[in-house]
């Protein structure tokens, strides 16, 4: 009776070991996911909620030999250059020294933020966005609103392009009645007197960028204006990061 219980009895103590461990594992990824968020909330001085995720099978226990592997960090309502954006990064080989073979970010400027940091910054009416509402389509960047004494109503398209500290709006066509048109040839419309050297190219600056981090492209995406950047290889964590990471 005792042999045909030995192989129950054995099962029975491999699956609460297993049990054990996948619960040490969760305990300890929860702990580390919470950890680089404070500290990613701190680099980034978010005021917004700071999210941090760990990849991979054993993520938590894999933690505890200083090898993180993946995360993805997302942090909402940053605030560069007077601009608020939100951020997604995943970085890539990460340790808990701080160091990591390369990552990728992207931080989106919400429509309703890009129109607020040009009115304010006074590039609003240089731009041709005094008046017009700035959001985005399959085609790019658009300001939409009417000119001219009778109200007409315009669109704007126009192209973006990264630059080392922020991202260059140029407008390409107007759109008026039904025509689009190139920005050039709109001067002779109706209220349009003015509007081209308004839609002069504009560059919106969003401040010197950490060390290691490089604007690769810019496009419009559903919750707003998106800046592509590529994270260099690091080493490890520099001051400001190891006091995040203390806190």
């Amino acid at each position: 009776m005792k042999l045909r219980r030995t192989p129950v009895l054995v099962t029975a103590g491999i699956t609460a070991a297993l049990a054990g461990v996948f619960v040490a594992d969760v305990v300890v990824e929860h702990t580390a996911q919470e950890r680089i968020a404070r500290a990613a909330g701190c680099r980034l001085q978010a005021r917004g909620p700071v999210t941090a995720e760990l990849s991979g099978t054993f993520a938590g226990l894999r933690a505890l030999t200083g090898r993180v592997g993946s995360v993805h960090l997302a942090a909402e309502d940053v605030r560069r250059a007077d601009t608020e954006m939100d951020i997604k990064a995943d970085l890539y080989d990460v340790t808990r020294d701080g160091s990591m073979s390369g990552g990728r970010a992207t931080a989106t400027i919400p429509y309703e933020a890009l129109q607020k940091r040009l009115a304010d910054s006074g590039e609003g009416a240089a731009a041709g966005a005094e008046g017009l509402t700035v959001g985005g389509d399959t085609k790019g960047l658009t300001l939409t609103g009417t000119v001219g004494g009778l109200g007409i109503p315009v669109t704007v398209h126009a192209s973006t392009t990264a630059t080392a500290t922020g991202v260059t709006i140029t407008p390409t066509t107007v759109t008026v009645l039904g025509r689009e048109l190139p920005i050039a040839t709109v001067s002779g419309l109706p209220g349009a007197a003015g509007l081209v050297e308004r839609l002069a190219p504009r560059t919106v600056d969003v401040g010197d960028l950490p060390e290691g981090v490089s604007l690769t492209g810019a496009r419009t995406t559903g919750a707003g204006l998106t800046l592509d950047a590529s994270l260099a290889k690091s080493a490890s964590a520099d001051t400001d990061g190891n006091h995040c990471m203390s806190a």
